[in-house]
């Protein structure tokens, strides 16, 4: 959509300008206002009343009356029409014809306000949801005083340059004509070093109603009462744009009334009591495309390829105002084709410098909330810039900006008011990307090189230490003792380490690059074992082969072949690369040899095993288990023990050999029955969850629905607590399977349906296309088909 550029604010409030759709204001006559008049002196007469009689049926004074009847006062409002109607008796029309004279004299005797909209955006684009829920508030506003607590009052806000003002005014144009007395619009100013004083407000609103400069009172509270007074009996659109905070905007607020208004703000403005509220979001892709092909046109359209525009769009973080920038350039540059800017903006450092276009600057409207903050919320908002993942949490905050977490939070909160960060989910907050880059820019300009290494040291350590606090929740080794500090259940480790994934990632990297080796390899021992609840994590193969790197560094051959043989599972299950994980299984396997390791001579051949069974070579999976078996029983390693007895079972069942696979299942069973050789807690946990789930399977295999069937429900809540969701999709769709075998068709579809939800987060691809082909074979046997 587009952003009004360029405006003049001037004085208290916007100047005044003809509005592209302007309600109709009839030209005032003499013979309007004195119809009511005439009007009311048949009536009487027709009554047979005098001035005096009339008065005091309906307590309006006689000389209000005489003056009205003469034309000589302002028509009256609602309430006095009403009490003249019913002391007259009228009857309906009668009733009806004198209200509608009186709203025409009121029409005719006020001015064309002096507040009137600025012109709307032709191009405007996009944002109909938007608009519907502007409609909806008009309709609302219409309804009658006893439906409606209180006149509607609707607050739109949100961060810079997306198109705040362009949405109220598109919705000002589009629904003028449901506001006969007209629509005012008023700049409030509101990131003014000094904005404007409610009083001054009220004195520019009162003129624009009417009243005489020299007969508005100087007391604020008497200058509100009158402006309430006013708006009570008029059907009025007031646009309140670019409120500071609810102190200045609430005394302009209507007490009562059908008049709506819509205020503006990069404030949320929470303290407003019974108002609606909207926070404009960035635009969606394609509305933000469609925009840019309405700024740049047709012809220049057609002559890029499909994808370039999408690239701009991308560049721009999808901001109206960025968006509006980038268009106005291309057409000021008609030898510039859109991939040459985009190839031009993809340099961060240069972005906020080329979205300049004349006096419109994406950076302009970012720097005027800037210059609201606190001391504390500038260093938090620039510090956060050197966060390497999108969005951030209290604690992570706290640590950028060198304060406390409750200060981190109030600093938070105010950036969050002011439009500069994005409240996301469970009190985390992330930044539009272009305000990313300012806040960076901020950064450098403000703050000496040596702080900006402080605080990215201290960012970077508090990251590393919170990962391996959260990361050995899950190491048999630790069974969750990670000390006073850090998460205090598995579950918080898990989500801990979901949110802050890019966050420590980029800890680790940097860590990687300043050749802090030994936390690099804390980092990734802590995750080895959570990397199994959360194999579908795209950067699992880097977190070990940076682990491997720096036992290579240290010079350290035992940490080497333990950390290839986690980039060897990553190869296998992560990356889904089989054939790349042989080589740094051998390479484990020959370090460990040489120190004689006996445990981590076994995983490499459990990874060996594996990735030949990922590569469908049954045969040589199970020569590679033995070996395993064999290491891991002279190492008393019953954690590794059980894994190599899986992955024989597993071998057998991929060669259809499902009842020797079952027996080792069995055997399996039975080490984790044995107080003598049980694997640790968290070990066996997981396994045994896999464990009924390979048996359920193979007995699917076999044909055997009902105990198959059985075993699957045994391993579901194992796997759920487990975390493992693929293994758990797995679960359920074998169990819809045998459902759907033992005719219970509309259970099966129940844990399909699971499949999918599960399957389209965390994939695999072919496990979303598995049970939509199931969901559909269910709808053929139940003989109906489902949308």
């Amino acid at each position: 959509m587009g952003v009004p550029g360029g405006r003049t604010r001037e004085g208290a409030g916007s100047r005044a300008l003809r509005p592209a759709a302007p309600p109709v204001q009839p030209e005032r006559t003499a013979t309007e206002p004195h119809r009511f008049g005439l009007l009311l002196r048949r009536h009487r007469a027709d009554a047979g009343l005098t001035i005096e009689e009339l008065s005091a049926a309906s307590r309006v004074s006689v000389r209000a009356i005489s003056d009205m009847e003469r034309g000589r006062s302002q028509v009256p409002q609602r309430r006095t029409v009403e009490a003249l109607a019913r002391a007259l008796g009228l009857p309906d029309t009668a009733a009806t014809a004198l209200r509608e004279a009186a709203r025409a004299g009121r029409r005719a005797a006020q001015p064309v306000p002096a507040l009137a909209p600025p012109r709307t955006i032709a191009d405007f684009t996009g944002r109909d949801s938007e608009l519907r829920w502007l409609g909806d508030l008009v309709v609302r506003s219409a309804e009658p005083i006893d439906r409606r607590a209180a006149p509607v009052v609707a607050v739109v806000s949100g961060q810079p340059g997306l198109g705040k003002t362009a949405l109220m005014l598109q919705a000002a144009g589009a629904y003028a004509e449901s506001f006969p007395d007209g629509v005012l619009f008023l700049d409030l100013r509101g990131l003014d070093a000094d904005p404007p004083r409610p009083a001054d407000l009220l004195l520019r609103l009162l003129i624009a109603l009417g009243v005489e400069q020299s007969r508005v009172p100087d007391d604020e509270h008497d200058r509100a009462a009158l402006y309430r007074a006013l708006l009570r009996e008029r059907r009025s659109l007031l646009l309140l744009d670019n409120a500071a905070d609810e102190g200045q905007v609430r005394p302009l607020l209507p007490g009562a009334g059908a008049t709506l208004t819509i205020i503006t703000s990069r404030r949320g403005l929470a303290g407003l009591e019974a108002v609606d509220r909207l926070a404009l979001p960035a635009l969606p892709r394609g509305e933000a495309i469609a925009l840019l092909q309405r700024i740049i046109g047709p012809q220049r359209v057609a002559a890029e390829p499909d994808d370039t525009l999408l690239g701009l769009a991308q560049v721009c973080g999808n901001l109206p105002l960025a968006l509006r920038i980038a268009g106005n350039r291309l057409l000021s540059r008609p030898d510039w084709s859109v991939g040459y800017l985009v190839r031009r903006l993809a340099r961060q450092e240069d972005r906020l410098d080329l979205l300049v276009a004349g006096d419109l600057q994406v950076a302009a409207p970012f720097m005027l909330s800037y210059r609201q903050l606190s001391a504390a919320a500038a260093r938090t908002f620039r510090r956060l810039s050197l966060l390497p993942g999108a969005d951030g949490g209290v604690d992570l905050a706290a640590q950028a900006a060198g304060l406390s977490v409750r200060e981190a939070e109030v600093a938070l909160e105010e950036l969050a008011e002011l439009g500069l960060l994005q409240p996301a989910t469970d009190g985390r907050y992330r930044f539009h990307d272009l305000i990313r880059l300012f806040a960076q820019e901020r950064l450098a300009e403000e703050e000496t090189p040596q702080a900006r290494r402080e605080a990215e040291d201290r960012v970077t350590t508090w990251l590393l230490d919170a990962a391996v606090a959260a990361g050995r929740w899950f190491e048999p080794e630790y069974a969750g003792e990670t000390g006073a500090t850090g998460p205090v259940s598995a579950e918080e480790a898990s989500r801990w380490i979901a949110q802050e994934s890019l966050n420590w990632l980029g800890a680790l990297r940097a860590a990687f690059a300043a050749a802090r080796h030994t936390e690099v390899m804390a980092v990734a021992d802590a995750m080895h074992w959570f990397s199994d609840r959360w194999t579908h994590w795209e950067h699992w193969l880097e977190v070990f082969q940076m682990g491997a790197a720096s036992a290579a560094a240290l010079g350290d051959p035992r940490a080497q072949a333990v950390h290839l043989n986690y980039v060897s599972w990553a190869y296998t299950v992560c990356a889904r690369r089989p054939d790349l994980a042989e080589a740094p299984a051998r390479e484990a396997l020959r370090l460990a040899g040489v120190v004689g390791d006996l445990s981590q001579q076994a995983w490499a051949w459990v990874y060996l095993g594996s990735a030949a069974r990922r590569r469908g070579d049954a045969e040589q999976a199970q020569a590679a288990a033995r070996q395993s078996l064999a290491l891991f029983d002279a190492a008393a390693d019953w954690d590794g023990y059980s894994q190599a007895l899986s992955l024989l079972a597993g071998s057998l069942a991929q060669a259809g050999r499902h009842r020797d696979a079952i027996e080792q299942y069995r055997r399996l069973e039975d080490l984790l029955a044995d107080p003598r050789r049980a694997p640790s807690p968290l070990v066996s946990g997981v396994t045994a969850g896999h464990l009924h789930l390979n048996v359920g399977l193979s007995l699917l295999a076999m044909r055997r629905w009902a105990p198959a069937a059985a075993s699957l429900r045994v391993a579901l809540p194992m796997l759920q607590r487990s975390g493992v969701r693929q293994s758990e999709a797995r679960c359920r769709l074998g169990l819809g399977t045998a459902l759907a075998r033992l005719g219970r068709v509309d259970e099966a579809r129940v844990q399909v349906r699971r499949v999918l939800r599960i399957s389209r987060r965390v994939g695999p691809v072919e496990m979303v296309d598995q049970a939509l082909s199931r969901l559909a074979e269910l709808d053929a046997t139940a003989g109906r088909h489902v949308s």
